[in-house]
């Protein structure tokens, strides 16, 4: 690697938009890695921003080589005037990349944010109401065998102290253990709803990236026809940097095959332990 490749790596790792990112991964990052700490808060939900995370990385990467598209485009303008040559490259741009790119990058993202953020809307809804159910448990526990202690003392006062008397006023003062709840509540449901949705949109994103995107940047020249009468009827035109561009996308799509393959995990284990729970009862 030479002084200037150098000199401009540094400059890439130390400029504004790399600390920019790194803040957000660390941001993002964090409650994906609160496993082995104290908060449960995010416990369930670690690994899909961790999922999250690694799309962020990508599409970090894949800026790079994609930000300059246009600009890599070269043609081939024999007897083609200087001043008409932008507008016949726009045209021929425009032509070869029909749809859309990086703004479907950043598209596909936002809509996995979406079920990500309903499943932890989820999560912390059951948590309250979770601690609210707790706390009036205990408190009608403490009712309950205040009760029974001062009837237990009277019985005994009265004379009424048999063993099954004393036996039966114990067992009344001990608070009973909450009932188990469904094997499938609509916090299960509603997760799976997520999931599902969240399948769907990696599933489109990574039809877009392999049917759509990959194909445009797998031939080494290309025809153009501008359909312009300033411009030559046919023009052969090449996209510098082929390579870095298709690895680039590949990463995408190999991100958005992990996404799938979580999703599809979670889907089958949680059928497998509401099948389980059902043999159960």
């Amino acid at each position: 690697m030479g002084l200037h490749s150098k000199a401009d790596l540094f400059r890439v790792l130390l400029s504004p938009q790399m600390a920019a990112v790194v803040a957000g991964l660390a941001r993002l990052l964090q409650p994906a890695l609160a496993f082995s700490g104290s908060d449960t808060g995010c416990r369930g939900l670690g690994p899909w921003y961790l999922l999250l995370g690694l799309r962020l990385v990508a599409l970090f990467i894949a800026d790079g080589p994609w930000s300059s598209a246009s600009p890599d485009l070269a043609c081939n303008w024999t007897l083609v005037e200087v001043d008409i040559r932008p507008f016949c490259s726009a045209l021929c741009f425009n032509q070869r990349f029909s749809a859309p790119v990086s703004s479907a990058w950043g598209f596909a993202f936002l809509v996995a944010l979406l079920p990500v953020g309903l499943m932890r809307l989820i999560k912390n809804g059951y948590k309250h109401q979770r601690n609210a159910a707790a706390n009036a448990d205990e408190g009608q526990a403490d009712t309950s065998g205040v009760h029974h202690t001062t009837t237990a003392r009277f019985n005994m006062a009265a004379g009424e102290n048999s063993p099954a008397s004393v036996a039966t006023s114990i067992t009344n003062m001990i608070p009973s253990e909450p009932k188990t709840s469904l094997c499938c509540s609509w916090r299960t449901v509603a997760a799976g709803l997520c999931v599902m949705l969240l399948l769907a949109s990696e599933l489109c994103f990574l039809w877009v990236v392999v049917s759509l995107q990959i194909p445009s940047v797998s031939e080494t020249t290309f025809l153009c026809s501008p359909g312009s009468q300033t411009c030559p009827k046919a023009l052969e035109c090449v996209l510098a940097g082929q390579a870095d561009k298709k690895m680039a996308l590949w990463t995408l799509a190999l991100t958005a095959l992990v996404n799938m393959a979580a999703c599809l995990a979670y889907l089958v284990l949680k059928l497998g332990k509401v099948f389980r729970c059902q043999k159960r009862q």
